[in-house]
C-alpha cells in the first residue's frame, strides 16, 4: 500500500500543550509532538481523546541557533484516532489529529543574553 498523505510529514520531538475543548474547567495536559505536516499531526498524549474531539494545541518551533528565536504555534485540531500504547509504564496514547486552524504568535526568545 502506497503513501496516502497529501502533505509532507516532518518528524520532530517537541513538547506540546493540549487543552481539551468543551470541558469546564479547561483541562491542560503536556504531551510529546512526534510529527507534523500542513494538514495534521501525531502526538503522544497522557490522556485518551475520543475520535472527533476538539483540542487546542500549543508548541514552539525552534528557530535558528544564531538568533535563538522560536515561533510559538497555536493550533485548533480534531482527533482522528487515538490508540493506547502498550509498551509504556504510564498510560500513553498515540493521537493522530487533523489541523483546523493555525496561528503563529510573536517570536519567543529562547536564550538569555
Amino acid at each position: 500500500m502506497g503513501e496516502r498523505r497529501k502533505a509532507r510529514r516532518y518528524h520532530v520531538s517537541l513538547p506540546l500543550q493540549i487543552c481539551k475543548s468543551g470541558t469546564s474547567p479547561s483541562e491542560f495536559h503536556t504531551a510529546q509532538l512526534r510529527d507534523i505536516s500542513r494538514t495534521g499531526l501525531y502526538f503522544i498524549s497522557p490522556v485518551a481523546l475520543k475520535d472527533g474531539a476538539s483540542v487546542e494545541l500549543t508548541f514552539a518551533l525552534p528557530g535558528e541557533k544564531e538568533n535563538g528565536v522560536s515561533v510559538l504555534v497555536r493550533a485548533s485540531a480534531k482527533a482522528l484516532r487515538s490508540a493506547e500504547m502498550q509498551d509504556d509504564v504510564r498510560p500513553a496514547y498515540g493521537v493522530a489529529a487533523m489541523i483546523d486552524r493555525v496561528d503563529f504568535v510573536r517570536p519567543v526568545i529562547t536564550n538569555a543574553a
